[in-house]
């Protein structure tokens, strides 16, 4: 039976100010000496003083998600090597290869995490996603032979003796057709949505599903003993770019969590999602 994840994630960015003109070798010694602090994955972005990570109902894949490695590079590319326009969104950057095509825009990127996730662990069966026209795309039925493709509007199954030269390969072209056929609206249908904001946890998604729509996903959550609750919150965007960690435009003292006590709208730099 395919699996239907429960909840979605996000990606991160970081911006990044760079200096054309050269830097005194007193201040060169201070960056230098400074450069420990800039975090190089989402666990050691800072956590407000009395907070701690919660890792909810899915620890593993919480903890997978904490371990993602930020660029030093704090800038956003398109998929075609060129810089977003829009450089003000990022937080940080992930440190996740989004490819040369138009593929991996906001809901793709939360169903890569997902996916990925599953691919380094093993979890082959789990790698199945809803496409726009109500078929389900199953990674474990891909890696048997079946195949699918378009006739009007539907994707039809078929059956291909064509074999791949790894694992990664293979993956590689399933989730090109992912990314092909899914979007905010199928994914919005996929998920299961928490009864309210305090059932917030690692992995889930919010998504506003349609042409165009879009979704973010929460890559952390942290709490405290007085059930305050803090998140972080991923994107990818269109055209195609790298996955980042999201600003928080309204509270530049939580900067980049965003509380729950703060919703609703919950406004991002690009997006606002009501309740």
């Amino acid at each position: 039976m395919p699996y239907f994840p429960q909840h979605a994630f996000l990606f991160l960015l970081i911006h990044f100010i760079s200096c054309s003109s050269p830097v005194p070798n007193d201040e060169q010694a201070i960056f230098q000496n400074d450069s420990f602090k800039t975090p190089q994955s989402v666990s050691q972005i800072n956590l407000p003083e009395g907070f701690n990570y919660y890792k909810g109902q899915d620890s593993l894949f919480a903890d997978w998600l904490l371990q993602l490695k930020l660029r030093i590079d704090k800038k956003v590319y398109l998929h075609n090597g060129n810089l977003k326009q829009y450089q003000h969104a990022q937080y940080a950057v992930l440190d996740i290869d989004i490819g040369k095509k138009n593929l991996i825009q906001c809901a793709d990127a939360v169903i890569k995490l997902r996916a990925d996730y599953f691919i380094k662990t093993g979890q082959f069966e789990k790698i199945a996603f809803l496409s726009t026209s109500g078929e389900i795309l199953s990674y474990y039925k891909w890696r048997t032979g079946t195949r699918w493709k378009e006739k009007n509007g539907k994707l039809i199954e078929y059956n291909s003796s064509a074999d791949f030269n790894n694992e990664e390969e293979s993956f590689h072209f399933f989730m090109e057709l992912v990314y092909s056929y899914c979007g905010t609206y199928s994914l919005n249908k996929q998920l299961t949505a928490i009864p309210d904001a305090s059932s917030i946890q690692p992995g889930s998604v919010f998504i506003q599903g349609g042409f165009p729509g879009h979704a973010v996903i929460v890559l952390a959550v942290a709490n405290t003993i007085s059930g305050e609750k803090i998140f972080l919150l991923a994107q990818g965007y269109m055209p195609a770019q790298d996955i980042h960690i999201l600003k928080n435009p309204v509270n530049n003292e939580l900067n980049p969590w965003y509380s729950i006590n703060e919703m609703y709208p919950l406004i991002t730099p690009q997006w606002e999602f009501d309740n």
